[in-house]
């Protein structure tokens, strides 16, 4: 059933006069009978008796209109409930980071976020592995690193750079490598099953094997085996910016590159509608790494 032979039906019973609603609903008179004539087909009744100068509603139209009038009520509330959540940043949100950086740089983000919106709720996950957004049913991962090839729009939310970094402890037991060929003989603390470490070395790009006795996928425990003197590790400047700052950790072979196109990325899927709350957390996010780059104070409660 067609919700608007319904809605034609409703308005023909209200004003009685096809040429009305016809003009009303920018459709010919013609049209507004054909309209009737399927919805009384499908049916099976007549709805309205018409002459050549009047329509009349039946008996039996009058008993669906009740009905309609019922549908159509509820119908407008339920417009009126989308358009509002497509006008106004509420509801909820779904949130996936990893740990070190959503511990460190998107939960205080968060709650600082959720005191400027109180009508969107935040669920967040922190995890080291990659999720398919769409079957987990989150709206936004904010990943840190390089991009993978994705359907996913990313935003970039801060430019970062890949480090290597150590214990003060560390190099002063094992000594300071001046070359990336070096790190042979180091440990480093790597991520997953990885082995070697790429490299832009004086302009010659190298890729060095790497020896290394603690592996994770969790860069929160890397980075604690990093703090306790374990080996070298190579993680994101802002994830140790805070380490490095406070001289827990000190950068290695600062000058060599050792990945391109680094950043903070928000990762989200394609739509052609982007609804507000979605939209105004990209924006605050881009704002908050903004003010933390620049050194001015976060928090804007």
């Amino acid at each position: 059933m067609d919700i608007q032979d319904i809605e034609i039906f409703a308005r023909v019973a209200a004003v009685q006069n096809l040429s009305a609603v016809g003009v009303e609903l920018g459709l010919t008179p013609g049209t507004i009978s054909k309209r009737l004539q399927a919805l009384e087909d499908e049916l099976s009744v007549r709805l309205f008796e018409r002459t050549t100068r009047s329509i009349r509603i039946t008996e039996e139209g009058s008993r669906f209109l009740v009905h309609v009038e019922t549908i159509l009520a509820e119908l407008q509330k339920a417009r009126a409930g989308v358009a509002d959540v497509a006008s106004t940043p509420k509801g909820r949100l779904r949130v996936s980071a990893s740990h070190a950086l959503g511990r460190t740089h998107v939960a205080p983000a968060i709650l600082t976020f959720v005191n400027e919106y109180p009508e969107i709720d935040v669920h967040i996950d922190l995890t080291d592995h990659a999720v398919n957004l769409q079957e987990a049913g989150y709206d936004v991962a904010i990943h840190s690193g390089t991009l993978s090839d994705s359907a996913l729009i990313a935003k970039r939310l801060a430019f970062d750079r890949y480090v290597l970094v150590a214990s003060p402890d560390y190099l002063q037991t094992h000594g300071v490598p001046q070359s990336a060929q070096e790190l042979g003989s180091h440990q480093c603390l790597a991520v997953g099953d990885r082995w070697a470490w790429s490299a832009l070395d004086d302009g010659k790009e190298t890729s060095v094997r790497i020896q290394s006795r603690l592996k994770s996928d969790n860069a929160d425990f890397l980075r604690c085996a990093a703090l306790n003197g374990h080996g070298i590790m190579r993680t994101t400047e802002l994830q140790v910016r805070n380490d490095i700052r406070d001289g827990h950790l000190v950068p290695v072979l600062n000058h060599c590159e050792w990945g391109s196109n680094a950043g903070v990325w928000a990762l989200y899927p394609p739509s052609r509608h982007i609804l507000p709350r979605l939209r105004v957390f990209l924006d605050f996010l881009a704002g908050w790494f903004r003010a933390d780059a620049s050194g001015v104070p976060a928090n804007r409660s």
